[in-house]
């Protein structure tokens, strides 16, 4: 996942919200964009994503090693990045909501 948001992520504003190395992160991965809300809304609402939002501007996974396949983690930063690069994130209601 780290890998993909320096490839995919990062070029489309995306900074990294955990640490690099997987001894400090864990099983989560964090990822900081500017319009965090609205995106986390889209991945839930129209590509069949469940991320975590965490304010003020993360988006985050859990991407447990026990059932997480390398393709589901592939497909989910896929997903992510075609919501952002095509705006289509831009279209969700931005009030806040208690729970993602």
């Amino acid at each position: 996942a780290v890998d993909l948001h320096d490839e995919r992520l990062a070029p489309l504003g995306f900074s990294l919200g955990t640490p690099r190395e997987p001894e400090r992160r864990g099983a989560h991965v964090s990822f900081r964009h500017p319009d965090a809300w609205r995106i986390c809304r889209a991945l839930i609402e129209r590509a069949d994503v469940i991320p975590d939002f965490r304010a003020p501007d993360s988006i985050r996974f859990g991407l447990a090693p026990l059932y997480t396949r390398h393709v589901d983690v592939w497909d989910a930063i896929d997903r992510l990045a075609g919501i952002v690069d095509s705006g289509e994130h831009e279209a969700m209601d931005d009030a806040p909501r208690r729970v993602t």
